[in-house]
């Protein structure tokens, strides 16, 4: 009785620590505690479901579906097991399993006949159907917390919601976690169908592969969209994909791809911010310039550091113009 008392004892610790650790993304360390923890007779649910979620920021995604798997065989019911389920095969690109389990998710939820008698119709999805605040509304006052926060309870109900995905790409986008933005967004383009949303994604996707530094692959995104038939972009405007485009040119020392692209824009819209300024100093013979740095443009709205000429977004505190992200509204 006293063993088991403190091995319950010991396995609360694990589990603590563990979750310490896996807030402070150090996953190896976390790992090792967890499983221990959920590891012979002793093992706990909640030290199971650590395992999974660790082994799913792992990206080990067969790992993470065997633990998530484990505590379901232990409480079926487990609605965080099933959630997390969902979204490690929906991660894994595992569509068909991943709608078996939000079907499944979706049957159990759906309220009984008596429960609706006795307390009313059932209350709308979590999500961002709200009357109340909108994904814009955040976008607008700049509340990215609450957007995270948001598309998380959208996402936990609906793994495959492809408006959260790229809302929830956006605020970490937003909370300088670029490389965890882009993972978001590729899964979006998994589930996403029409042109015009799949234009919004890739624009978005465009944007934090500018900030990684990430220029060719930014180059050929751009020069994608910038290809496509205006019907097809939706609302995306072609000044913005041009302007995003000639800045990626300019940092890949592609010069005379640069100003041709800064001119297509100009005969488009000769006053959209900069543009005249960039094209006056892609212009400048390359031997004239007295040196190969490029100009300050206007000081960054954020932290108020020069930003380069053609600059969308703030290297040092990572600022990107509000026109530059677009939040999709779809019930996708």
């Amino acid at each position: 009785m006293i063993f088991r008392l403190i091995r319950l004892w010991w396995t609360r610790k694990l589990v603590r620590r563990a979750k310490q650790l896996l807030e402070e993304e150090k996953f190896s360390e976390a790992a090792e505690l967890a499983l221990d923890a959920a590891q012979g007779s002793n093992g706990t649910l909640e030290a199971k479901m650590l395992m999974g979620m660790i082994k799913l920021k792992l990206e080990e995604y067969d790992d993470a579906a065997t633990w998530f798997r484990a505590v379901l065989e232990a409480e079926p019911g487990h609605v965080d097991a099933k959630t997390h389920l969902a979204m490690t095969y929906a991660r894994a690109k595992r569509w068909d399993k991943a709608m078996a389990v939000v079907e499944d998710l979706a049957d159990k939820r759906a309220p009984r006949p008596a429960e609706t008698a006795k307390h009313g119709a059932a209350p709308a999805a979590v999500g961002f159907q709200d009357p109340g605040r909108t994904a814009a509304d955040m976008v607008r006052d700049r509340d990215w917390t609450a957007l995270k926060a948001a598309s998380e309870a959208t996402l936990k109900a609906n793994p495959l919601h492809a408006g959260a995905m790229l809302q929830l790409g956006m605020a970490l986008y937003r909370l300088n976690k670029p490389a965890d933005a882009l993972k978001y967004y590729d899964d979006a383009l998994q589930i996403i169908k029409k042109d015009a949303d799949k234009a919004i994604v890739n624009f978005n996707r465009g944007t934090v592969l500018m900030q990684l530094g990430r220029w060719e692959e930014a180059c050929q995104t751009f020069d994608s969209l910038a290809a496509m038939p205006p019907e097809a972009r939706g609302k995306l405007r072609e000044e913005g994909i041009l302007y995003n485009l000639g800045y990626c040119f300019s940092q890949r020392k592609m010069i005379k791809m640069a100003r041709s692209t800064y001119e297509r824009l100009e005969r488009i819209n000769p006053t959209y911010k900069d543009v005249a300024l960039c094209l006056k100093h892609l212009r400048v013979p390359l031997a004239a310039r007295v040196s190969d740095r490029e100009p300050a443009g206007s000081p960054c709205p954020s932290c108020a550091k020069p930003l380069p000429l053609g600059a969308v977004l703030c290297r040092h505190c990572g600022w990107t113009s509000d026109t530059e992200m677009l939040v999709m509204q779809t019930s996708t």
